[in-house]
Parts: structure tokens; sequence; C-alpha cells
């Protein structure tokens, strides 16, 4: 299957991982069957997969996992803002020059009407202009909470009424009479639920605790 030394060690790490088909594996192993150059080259990839496998792993903290996970959510929404961005101006491109000259028009002929019948707009409200917002914590319950020197990171699921139905820990530990504490505090706390295009739909938002000391 394979001609020569360079095209048998491109296959290496296939067969060092088990990813290597019946046919590379039976094509491998006969030309390590004569070529010694072939042999030294696979054990000193072996041996450095070894030493890799034998180094230990960094347990990342628990402020940089929620900072990559905020990242994460951030560049999740920007690529939705801008698929719909570009799917907009794709469907509407086709029309937008052939009716640009009677929209221009009609304005036109409409100011003139018009005249200085306008109403102003100061009085108005403003309408927000983005077209999705996760949920945002409004008021937390009134509940002693400490978990002590590691905060607890968890994702909580809100609904479209901006309440709570159910949440996960990312991290942290979690003694009895925090999980106690924890559950009264999310469950009896206020949320603004998250919006699609200015309506309340379900949402995800995530909540980095450590303490929260209630004051009589």
């Amino acid at each position: 299957m394979f001609e020569n030394c360079v095209e048998i060690r491109r296959e290496f790490s296939d067969y060092l991982d088990g990813l290597a088909s019946r046919e590379q594996l039976r094509s491998i192993r006969f030309h390590l069957g004569f070529c010694q150059s072939c042999r030294e080259e696979l054990a000193n990839l072996e041996a450095i997969q070894a030493e890799l496998h034998g180094l230990p792993r960094r347990q990342v903290p628990p402020e940089l996992a929620l900072r990559l996970r905020v990242r994460a959510s951030q560049r999740l929404h920007r690529h939705l803002l801008e698929g719909l961005r570009l799917w907009f101006e794709n469907g509407l491109r086709p029309v937008l020059l052939p009716a640009s000259g009677g929209i221009l028009t009609a304005l036109i002929f409409f100011g003139l009407i018009m005249g200085t019948s306008f109403v102003p707009a100061a009085g108005l409200s403003d309408v927000p202009l983005q077209l999705v917002t996760p949920p945002r914590v409004r008021e937390l319950a009134p509940i002693n909470f400490n978990t002590g020197d590691q905060p607890v990171v968890l994702v909580t699921q809100i609904d479209a009424a901006g309440r709570v139905m159910s949440y996960r820990v990312l991290s942290g530990t979690l003694s009895p009479e925090v999980s106690r504490n924890l559950d009264q505090m999310i469950y009896f706390s206020l949320f603004d639920p998250a919006t699609t295009f200015g309506t309340p739909t379900d949402g995800q938002v995530v909540l980095s605790l450590r303490r929260i000391t209630v004051r009589g």
C-alpha cells in the first residue's frame, strides 16, 4: 500500500492512536519487518507519547473557567447575530435597489404633505435594539451563603416568566448546609428572562457565588 519510508512515517500517528485501517496496519507492519530506520523512528514516537501521557494534569482555576464559558457564550451570540444579519441582507439585496427609488420618492412626498405636523419624539420610550438578550439577575434572595475560599459556579435555567426552573453546579464544593442555602437562595431570587426580538423566552445564566451575608 505504501511505497517508501516517508509515506509509512506519515501514518505513524494514526498507528499509535489506533486509528489506522486494516490495510494500513498490514502495510506498516510489513514495512517495519525489514526497515530498521522506521522501527527506530516509531520507537522514538512511542517514547514521546509515553512521556506526554505521564505529565501531570493542571486544574483550571474556577475564575478562568467562568471567563472562558462567558467568552464562548458571547462569541456564540455574536455568530448568531452575524448569521441573521447576512441572511437578512442576502434576502433583501435583490429588491433593495429597484425599490429604493420608489421609497425615496414616497418619503419626499410624505414630508411635503405632512409639513410641520410631526409629533415630537421626546416623550416616546426607547426601544431596545438588541435582538437576543440573556437572562439577568434582578434581586438575590436575602439568605446567608458562604462557600469559603472557593466560589460555586452554576448554570441556572430561567423560564420566560423569570422563574428558576433548575440549576446545575459547574464547579465548587457543596456541603449539605451550603446546598440547602443554595436551593433557597436560587429558587427565591428574581430574574429578568432572556428575550429574542423583544419577546421573553427561556434562557440560561451563569452565576459565580462566594459569600452573601444578611445583616439584621
